[in-house]
């Protein structure tokens, strides 16, 4: 899949995405067909902090996911 000039590099990405699309590259991923999560919401500088704590914080810890700024 020759690549080509420097100037074309946003219609080679297209064109890679599209062939792999075509492929079947993205088909069966996890996730596919659901939303995103936090799609729609207001930007959170945190987000990812929140998910963390969410994944990691036992039912015995006595901190509240929601309560971290």
């Amino acid at each position: 899949m020759p690549i080509g000039p420097p100037g074309d590099f946003e219609a080679n990405i297209d064109r890679i995405v599209r062939e792999s699309v075509e492929a079947g590259d993205f088909d069966g991923l996890p996730g596919q067909g659901r939303p995103i999560p936090g799609a729609g919401t207001k930007d959170d500088a945190h987000w990812w902090v929140r998910e963390w704590l969410k994944r990691n914080l036992t039912e015995t810890d006595n901190d509240d996911p929601a309560d971290v700024t």
